[in-house]
């Protein structure tokens, strides 16, 4: 797995994705559904913080639009 703190969000989705079809599949054993679930949370976290990011990115770019039209 990789790194988290390199990740990209793209990535992040990506590995959450093979994530669920793995705890999907019927032939997914108990004993690797823990640690699915802890991994799940830690890519969600990942997301979580980098849309976050871009959303304050992209409010202080339309805010210094705004400031320059004004």
């Amino acid at each position: 797995m990789e790194q988290t703190n390199e990740m990209t969000y793209t990535q992040a989705v990506t590995e959450l994705e093979q994530l669920v079809q793995k705890m999907q599949d019927p032939q997914c054993s108990i004993d690797n559904l823990s640690e699915y679930t802890r991994r799940s949370k830690q890519l969600l976290d990942i997301c979580r913080k980098k849309l976050t990011a871009a959303d304050e990115q992209l409010k202080q770019i339309l805010a210094d639009i705004q400031a320059n039209n004004a």
